[in-house]
């Protein structure tokens, strides 16, 4: 196990989103700690960007978000995201981000496996 304890955000290289679409830069991963934590990371789309309808069977993922304007769409139900949202995605939930406004959607994100 990886004993990460600190680091800084402008040290970490970005990795492609899982889904292809944004650039995230990943603090820690389940091989990092003995939790249940899947991952915790800082995610950024750009405008026009859309993370495409999909779902985590075996994981919950929670958002905060920083800076930008978009909408989630959570089980076919709309939601406007700006600065200080926090939205929960319970596991075995469609879902899809999209980025509506003209600068950058960024936010903190982290993952909980549910099994």
């Amino acid at each position: 196990m990886n004993q990460k304890i600190f680091q800084w955000l402008s040290n970490i290289l970005p990795v492609a989103n899982a889904h292809g679409k944004g650039e995230k830069f990943v603090f820690l991963t389940q091989q990092d700690t003995q939790t249940a934590l899947t991952q915790f990371a800082y995610g950024k789309l750009i405008p026009g960007e859309e993370v495409n309808q999909h779902l985590h069977p075996s994981m919950e993922e929670f958002f905060y978000f920083l800076s930008g304007e978009g909408e989630y769409v959570i089980d076919d139900i709309v939601y406007s995201i700006k600065p200080d949202s926090f939205f929960r995605i319970p596991a075995n939930t469609l879902h899809i981000l999209k980025v509506t406004g003209t600068q950058p959607l960024t936010f903190l994100y982290f993952g909980i496996a549910t099994d």
